[in-house]
């Protein structure tokens, strides 16, 4: 039973760095001469490169909708982290289950990354165009997500095998 809770760990950290990549980063969007992410705009003309912030009020609704939905899947995922590697040592936290908690906020953690991206999805070629295309930021995203149901899937039997 080591193995699974050893796979249920690693894969809980591989979507979380997925997810927290993603978040941090400014590819989510692509075009020749610049990239869009969450949080800033960057262009890139011959060797000249810069950044700027979105300006305060200006982002469309969806971004903030896809930023809110990819925050509580972030903190979902920590607790799946901690409370998963909490299952090496022996304390309890009272009635919880450990495996099961982490199994649920791992569940969670997908559900709102699911949100997130597809509201991102659904809205973003009402702002950015056709002429853009998606970048590697937003593929991290989505692959984030099945990785948090597979954690889910991995640790609910971890709660079988524990009170066995």
């Amino acid at each position: 039973m080591r193995i699974l809770q050893i796979c249920a760990v690693i894969c809980a950290f591989i979507s979380l760095l997925l997810l927290l990549i993603a978040l941090g980063s400014d590819y989510w969007m692509v075009g020749s001469n610049a990239n869009y992410g969450l949080w800033k705009v960057c262009s890139h003309f011959g060797s000249s490169y810069s950044c700027i912030s979105y300006p305060m009020g200006s982002e469309p609704d969806f971004i903030h909708a896809t930023r809110a939905f990819m925050f509580l899947g972030m903190i979902a995922g920590v607790v799946s982290c901690i409370i998963l590697c909490g299952t090496f040592f022996d304390f309890q936290f009272g009635f919880l289950s450990r495996a099961r908690t982490s199994a649920i906020a791992s569940l969670v953690a997908a559900g709102c990354v699911l949100i997130a991206m597809a509201t991102f999805t659904g809205c973003e070629g009402t702002v950015f165009g056709p002429e853009l295309s998606y970048g590697w930021s937003f593929g991290l995203g989505w692959a984030s997500f099945p990785l948090f149901l597979i954690t889910g899937g991995l640790a609910f039997p971890l709660d079988t095998a524990g009170s066995a």
